[in-house]
């Protein structure tokens, strides 16, 4: 198993400080107010998940990071949006640091799910907003109107601009977005339903309607989806990774993945580390 190791230091900014926790002894944090901390990490896989909302940008170096139903690289013109209640794996050298924002846990804060992606790329603008807070936090403590200014400006400008869906894509949308936080968990249809802002029979019309499968077909592919991506790492084994994708144990994720895409983890992780090492 992956377990969360503490970070190393960084310069805190709001609130009070709190501790992180692996998987297995997460508590449910709740942000009251925006933070805004200069990061480094322990420099070993973590693994952790948090009930508020965060963005990730970079400052010197990459932190790898699987959200379970993406990963990716927050480097460079690369930054990450991580979902209330999504856990997620992440690493970064020890030496290498990120303006890391927490965001207020409040129920507005779902319509980022829909707004900003997991992975977005950053323009000249946003560089200006990371070297500003950067530079302002080498100097003196920001205070609560600028943390919240700076933060203004940092959503706006990393949510794309676009029109608003009509109800049914939207349901469908925040179903997804559910799934995807709560990939590890047991999740039933009602509670993605709820999720969604409509009933189950409502949520499956709306599925079969915008993605031509039904809601439990559709949980069923991304759980597998992350696994997939999953096997790639050697580093994981797969117990763990069927415990991560949502799957009960490793034989679950074997009958299911011979079911749905007709091969087991282990084929899957052969054909995947091949190509890996054909590539090298």
């Amino acid at each position: 198993m992956l377990h969360k190791k503490p970070i190393e230091d960084g310069s805190f900014f709001g609130g009070s400080h709190y501790e992180e926790h692996g998987p297995t002894d997460t508590k449910d944090l709740s942000m009251n107010e925006t933070v805004v901390e200069i990061r480094r990490y322990s420099g070993e896989i973590e693994r952790h998940q948090h009930d508020y909302p965060q963005v990730i940008l970079p400052v010197s170096g990459t932190l790898e990071i699987d959200l379970g139903h993406r990963s990716g690289r927050v480097s460079g013109d690369i930054g990450a949006f991580v979902s209330a209640g999504c856990q997620h794996a992440f690493y970064a050298k020890r030496t290498d640091s990120f303006v890391v924002l927490d965001l207020p846990s409040r129920p507005t804060m779902r319509e980022l799910d829909e707004d900003i992606p997991a992975f977005f790329p950053i323009s000249g603008e946003v560089h200006g907003l990371i070297d500003y807070m950067a530079a302002l936090a080498a100097s003196q403590e920001p205070s609560a109107l600028h943390r919240n200014a700076w933060s203004t400006l940092l959503l706006d400008r990393i949510a794309p601009p676009r029109d608003r869906p009509d109800r049914t894509e939207l349901a469908v949308r925040r179903a997804t977005a559910f799934m995807e936080r709560k990939l590890a968990d047991p999740i039933r249809i009602a509670d993605i339903a709820e999720a969604a802002g409509t009933s189950p029979t409502r949520l499956h019309e709306a599925f079969i309607r915008v993605c031509a499968t039904t809601p439990h077909a559709h949980l069923v592919a991304i759980r597998l989806d992350a696994a997939e991506r999953m096997l790639a790492d050697p580093r994981l084994s797969i117990a763990d990774i069927a415990i991560f994708s949502g799957h009960s144990d490793q034989s679950a994720l074997t009958r299911a993945m011979r079911r749905e895409r007709n091969s087991t983890p282990a084929e899957v992780r052969r054909n995947l580390l091949r190509k890996t090492e054909g590539k090298a």
